[in-house]
């Protein structure tokens, strides 16, 4: 278990680094964009299109970040009348339903990917927007990944053998 461990911290720094770039890109096209166009009058092409596509990329590898240090959202008004067991079941119903919508997601940017590899953005003719799909489904990949993970570490949980209570 302590290799899964340092594996999901090597993930966890990845995917933090990846998402702290995108988000500085962002902000920096958002930054030239600003200053070019008002500043200089000359407005930048490709600004605004890279700072929407560095936005769609830092929600995807900010979503691997969050999901690995369990901040994501969550109601948890069922959480409050299930416990032990019965909530780690619940739990995997819940993730099993979520690796499906990755994993339907994934297809979509797996089908995207091929579909546009050859196809460059609109403004920049050195990016092409095949990189952006799959960039996208290997996060979405990456978080599938995890939450089997977490399935499997739940379903371990379950399959030990309950321990009594002493009377």
């Amino acid at each position: 278990m302590d290799h899964i461990r340092g594996t999901r911290r090597h993930v966890y720094r990845l995917f933090e680094i990846l998402a702290v770039a995108a988000f500085l890109t962002m902000i920096g096209s958002s930054i030239l964009q600003v200053f070019f166009r008002y500043v200089l009058n000359a407005p930048l092409q490709w600004t605004e299109e890279v700072a929407r596509l560095t936005c769609v990329l830092t929600t995807y590898f900010g979503g691997v970040v969050v999901l690995l240090s369990r901040e994501n959202i969550r109601v948890d008004l069922i959480d409050n009348y299930v416990s032990g067991r019965s909530a780690d079941a619940l739990a995997m119903f819940c993730d099993l339903l979520i690796v499906w919508f990755l994993l339907s997601v994934g297809y979509g940017c797996y089908l995207l990917t091929f579909a546009t590899w050859e196809t460059f953005t609109a403004t920049m003719d050195w990016i092409r927007m095949g990189y952006i799909y799959l960039a996208v489904g290997v996060s979405i990949g990456v978080m599938a990944a995890l939450i089997l993970l977490d399935m499997y570490e739940r379903a371990m949980r379950l399959a030990r053998p309950r321990r009594e209570t002493a009377l």
